[in-house]
């Protein structure tokens, strides 16, 4: 389990350097089996090590002592109702957390809109952070999708392992970034469920052949 801990560390820094949070914001999970490794709760990221990854049952039970991040329930509730998903990273990501305060879903404005499952990008609803409430609010709009905004909050993304579930990340951010301008633009034209059902077929396609 060690080198897991190292890839979640190594995972979480990396949302550092790449931006998508600051100092103790976000939080990165892996589950195997019925385990759910995540990170603390109020530590630093940038002083993350693997001895202080905290190890919590599939029921929320903590196994070794390691207080998980405030947002466990976010990433139980994941994880029980999505057994194809094995990565959690969440960010407060700049672009997404300013787009997330508009409550509104990102529209099919650009193809790659369907890397997150569908002809949306949806926004989780509003409710206090670390609750029963927004943990259901998000798995709500997570069905069929890898990836949500959380209104007045950020983003997170979900995938069968970290990298993926990272790059995800990354990749919502950017779609945040350029609709936030395109929302601005008076002429910005939104693609139709027909072709975003052509585009899907497409990805399903490329994965399977790839």
């Amino acid at each position: 389990m060690k080198n897991l801990k190292n890839d979640i560390v190594y995972t979480s820094k990396n949302t550092l350097d790449l931006g998508l949070n600051l100092g103790s914001e976000g939080n990165v999970s892996v589950r195997r089996k019925d385990t759910i490794f995540i990170t603390p709760s109020g530590i630093e990221t940038a002083t993350l090590k693997e001895t202080l990854i905290s190890e919590v049952d599939i029921n929320g039970n903590v196994k070794n002592n390691k207080k998980p991040s405030s947002e466990i329930l976010m990433h139980l509730y994941i994880y029980r109702n999505r057994p194809e998903i094995s990565a959690i990273v969440h960010c407060h990501s700049m672009w997404a957390s300013i787009l997330s305060c508009s409550r509104k879903k990102i529209p099919s404005f650009h193809y790659m809109v369907a890397e997150f499952g569908g002809n949306d990008i949806k926004c989780a609803e509003y409710a206090t952070f670390g609750t029963r409430k927004l943990a259901k609010n998000v798995l709500k709009v997570l069905k069929e999708r890898n990836g949500c905004l959380i209104s007045n909050h950020g983003q997170l993304t979900i995938a069968n392992n970290l990298n993926n579930a990272l790059d995800l990340a990354v990749s919502l951010e950017k779609l945040s970034k350029q609709y936030y301008f395109c929302s601005f633009l008076k002429n910005t034209k939104i693609l139709s469920s027909k072709e975003m059902h052509k585009v899907l077929k497409l990805f399903k396609d490329y994965k399977i052949k790839h």
